[in-house]
């Protein structure tokens, strides 16, 4: 007997309900990825902070200073496409929680260093915990937001913008009350999202199911595209992690009387010039 054409579809419901479940991101966990992504860009961004006091407690030059700034963003920001491309072949959950305390171990022990070449061993060390934990955290973020892709990155986002805010005051507030080794109070907040996101890493470690929905592969990367959007950020990088560094020093020499030297770096490399204050 041939179905009569007019009567409804009783599989319909089903087959609508599939990506209107998909699309529901998941809140719990995109709230904990946001989370440590606040602890991770809380200690790199106490990094600019903690220059002035390891600067007087080592007695280090300014070019000295800048090179751990440098060590920093070589092993945060160069290396991190590696990890981006580890993270395209598989899911590697195990660096999230790693990743935190990392930056956290990094950040917190180096207030109580006893050498300068300590101390560019552990911005390193924390530097490698920003790199593991970005592209990772993307990519995890943009699956336990379902459908809703554009809401899981702002959200992941929005945990790393607070946390660039948090991380000058915060540390600069342990160091005035503890001293240098204040900055292990850093270690704290590293240790508890750590254990939260290894309490969490079995569910986050599951395979999620194959896309169903029969859409097209993503387009093929656009290389000049690409290279004028990292050069564009690069320059915008450099103004930024400029001021960020070494405008400490000059609050610090405002606030101080007589001729003082400063060390500015600008597009034509280092330069001195003496200002009255």
């Amino acid at each position: 007997m041939t179905p009569d054409p007019s009567a409804p579809a009783v599989t319909l419901p089903n087959a609508v309900a599939v990506p209107v479940d998909r699309s529901k991101p998941n809140y719990r966990l995109l709230g904990l990825l946001a989370l440590g992504h606040l602890v991770i860009d809380t200690n790199q961004g106490s990094l600019p902070a903690l220059l002035p006091y390891l600067k007087t407690a080592l007695g280090l030059t300014y070019t000295a200073t800048g090179v751990i700034v440098l060590m920093s963003n070589i092993t945060s920001s160069l290396i991190q496409p590696l990890f981006g491309f580890l993270a395209d072949k598989t899911a590697r959950r195990w660096l999230l929680p790693l990743s935190v305390l990392l930056s956290a171990i990094g950040i917190g022990l180096s207030g109580v260093a006893s050498s300068y070449y300590a101390v560019l061993a552990l911005v390193m060390v924390s530097g490698f915990g920003v790199a593991a934990y970005h592209p990772e955290g993307y990519r995890t973020a943009t699956q336990v937001a379902g459908e809703r892709k554009a809401t899981g990155v702002s959200i992941f986002s929005t945990g790393g913008n607070i946390g660039i805010a948090v991380g000058p005051p915060l540390i600069t507030a342990l160091i005035t009350v503890f001293g240098t080794p204040g900055s292990l109070g850093m270690l704290v907040p590293g240790l508890l999202v750590a254990g939260l996101l290894m309490a969490v890493l079995p569910g986050l470690s599951r395979p999620l199911p194959a896309r169903t929905d029969g859409r097209a592969s993503a387009p093929p990367t656009m290389v000049g595209a690409m290279t004028l959007l990292v050069l564009v950020i690069s320059i915008r990088s450099w103004t930024q992690l400029g001021f960020t560094t070494y405008m400490p020093f000059f609050e610090t020499i405002v606030k101080g009387n007589g001729v003082h030297e400063v060390v500015l770096f600008c597009m034509h490399g280092w330069s001195r010039q003496t200002i009255a204050v």
